[in-house]
């Protein structure tokens, strides 16, 4: 069955904004997607410091036909609630609606036949409709069209959109759709310094390959092992102990595409402060972890 794949592409999202984000994306488009018919089999979404992913697995390639029953007012009601019962139906005339009998008397009942609609046609609906109503905590608008009404309005300027539908071994198709001037397509970007080229994207294991090779980690979750991994072999070379800090690690792995330890010192004349101020003014102001002497003893003093 087919697979979609959706990228946002922005500048810098803030680190502590982005756990949310994937997790509103994901909730925003299968909620949407689930209402018109599409149900999936799966779905993740992903986060780094620019761009927001989400795969779905699974959707068919067409919503299913729908025959919904829509109840009337009662048979010999007012023209005026007549009228509105037909236009809410969509309904030409009161003979294009039956008549069904219940405890409380003849009601007329609208039979709506909703036929099923091609995915991509209702996917081309559903995302910028979920951009445009994304509920960032904070958000902005930019460049000329920021002061036309109803302009898009982002957490950082949005530079492209891949979106991309189709089985998982045979070619995928863009969805195509605008947004502020910006077409959808399959192109993405690896890391703003070390591969900024472009890159042509077929699906969601071929866009995580050439990320990779381009320098980005989409798992934020890798990202966290690989620099917690590193970090402590670092430290454990050195003969020093790593000063682990949970928070800290899921902020840094906010900051970065693709972690790389480094370790660095600072004079020991500095050491005299207490290490709660160091600690403190190291992890806040420089985002960085701090190393500290091995206890010669368990649980003894460092």
């Amino acid at each position: 069955m087919p697979d979609l794949l959706l990228e946002l592409f922005s500048e810098e999202i803030p680190a502590r904004m982005q756990r949310r984000a994937a997790e509103d994306l994901r909730k925003l488009v299968t909620d949407a997607l689930v209402e018109a018919g599409l149900v999936n089999d799966g779905a993740r979404a992903f986060a780094t410091p620019r761009r927001l992913a989400l795969t779905v697995h699974g959707l068919p390639a067409r919503s299913p036909d729908r025959r919904e029953e829509r109840k009337g007012p009662r048979v010999g009601a007012p023209e005026k609630a007549i009228e509105g019962f037909l236009k809410a139906a969509g309904l030409a005339s009161i003979a294009e609606a039956k008549i069904q009998e219940d405890k409380k008397g003849d009601f007329y009942v609208a039979v709506i036949e909703r036929p099923g609609r091609i995915a991509g046609e209702v996917i081309a609906e559903i995302v910028p409709k979920v951009i445009r109503s994304f509920p960032w905590p904070k958000s902005m608008r930019w460049g000329a069209a920021s002061t036309k009404p109803g302009s898009l309005a982002w957490v950082r300027p949005l530079h492209s959109v891949l979106c991309l539908f189709g089985p998982e071994t045979e070619e995928t198709e863009v969805v195509d759709f605008e947004i502020d001037g910006i077409r959808s397509g399959r192109v993405t970007r690896g890391h703003r310094f070390m591969a900024p080229a472009p890159i042509t994207v077929r699906r969601f294991d071929d866009y995580v390959a050439k990320l990779e090779k381009a320098m980005v980690v989409l798992d934020t979750d890798r990202r966290k092992a690989i620099i917690l991994a590193d970090a402590r072999d670092r430290a454990l070379a050195l003969g020093l102990e790593l000063v682990e800090d949970e928070a800290l690690l899921e902020e840094v792995a906010g900051l970065v595409e693709w972690p790389v330890v480094l370790v660095g010192e600072f004079e020991k004349q500095f050491l005299f402060l207490p290490p709660e101020v160091i600690r403190t003014t190291i992890r806040a102001n420089q985002k960085c972890f701090v190393l500290r002497e091995r206890s010669p003893l368990p649980g003894g003093e460092r």
